[in-house]
C-alpha cells in the first residue's frame, strides 16, 4: 500500500504521550501512533454514520408507512 505523506501540527502535550507509548513499547515510530489513531477514529467514526443511517432508513420507513395508511384514517 502506498502512503502520503502529510504535515499536521499537534499541542506539545500530546506528542509528549505519543513519545511515551514510544518508549513504553507500544509503537515505534510517532507515524505508526498517528496512523494507528487515524484508522480508529475511521472505523469509529464509520460505524456511527452507518448507525445513524439505520435509524435515518426506520425513520423514513415508518413515515412511509404512516402516509399510506393516512387516507385511510380520515375515514
Amino acid at each position: 500500500m502506498e502512503n502520503d505523506r502529510i504535515t499536521i501540527r499537534l499541542p506539545q502535550i500530546d506528542l509528549r504521550q505519543i513519545d511515551v507509548f514510544i518508549r513504553l513499547g507500544e509503537f515505534s515510530t510517532r507515524s505508526e501512533v498517528v496512523r494507528h489513531a487515524v484508522k480508529e477514529y475511521i472505523d469509529n467514526h464509520s460505524n456511527r454514520i452507518l448507525a445513524k443511517a439505520e435509524k435515518f432508513k426506520k425513520i423514513q420507513e415508518l413515515e412511509a408507512a404512516a402516509a399510506a395508511i393516512e387516507p385511510y384514517m380520515k375515514r
